[in-house]
């Protein structure tokens, strides 16, 4: 009988890789807690409350948002421009799928993951299904999605829009969907690099809690 030896070690450090990825999703939503106005209509009994949808739009778009660029546009240093996208989202509660990857890309980098930026979901055509992720561009490229609260690699996490989420993003069994990562508008072009040693302790100082110490996973 031949016996195929197992790479435990390889194998360990995948797991290692995406639990740690997974943590930073649900770090994210617990120092986070926000409402999506695009989540909410997908509720069962969302007719019940039919002026639901349209009042977190409103807020989400003249009241969040606004606030965001007021605090970028005003922010004149690196700390302040990190603060114009937490502020906001503290004081309303609120957050689609793009606030909810520029707080993964902040709480990712603060916390050591490298080479990631925001990304949008795409079908084979190019077209944009309307939905912002992290991606990762490790040995095995990844993606943080603390809309839907995980993280998995590129391939699982698409077999998982096409499945268990298909009712969200509708996507056809024949479709290869992908990740589209040369977004250009401000936001993400700041979010795009590392952050130095230096941003990071600094960040760590002013916001312990997006730290995830040692030992946590």
């Amino acid at each position: 009988m031949n016996v195929q030896k197992i790479d435990y070690t390889q194998f360990k450090s995948r797991n290692q890789t995406i639990r740690f990825a997974d943590d930073v999703a649900r770090h994210v939503n617990k120092c986070f807690p926000r409402i999506s106005s695009t989540k909410v209509e997908e509720f069962v009994n969302i007719n019940a409350f039919r002026n639901l949808k349209k009042r977190l739009n409103g807020e989400t778009e003249n009241k969040l948002r606004d606030e965001v660029s007021y605090y970028y546009d005003s922010a004149d240093n690196f700390v302040g421009k990190i603060f114009a996208f937490i502020k906001p989202i503290k004081k309303y509660k609120l957050g689609n799928c793009g606030e909810s990857a520029q707080l993964a890309a902040i709480v990712a980098k603060i916390n050591g993951i490298k080479n990631c930026h925001i990304a949008q979901l795409c079908d084979k055509n190019g077209k944009d299904l309307d939905h912002s992720v992290l991606f990762v561009n490790d040995k095995k490229p990844y993606i943080i999605d603390c809309w839907l609260g995980f993280a998995d690699y590129v391939p699982n996490i698409i077999n998982k829009y096409k499945t268990q989420y298909n009712k969200i993003f509708k996507i056809n069994d024949n479709d290869k969907p992908t990740f589209f990562t040369n977004i250009n508008d401000t936001y993400t072009n700041f979010l795009k690099d590392d952050f130095t040693r230096t941003q990071i302790n600094k960040l760590r100082r002013i916001y312990p809690e997006l730290y995830i110490k040692k030992g946590y996973v």
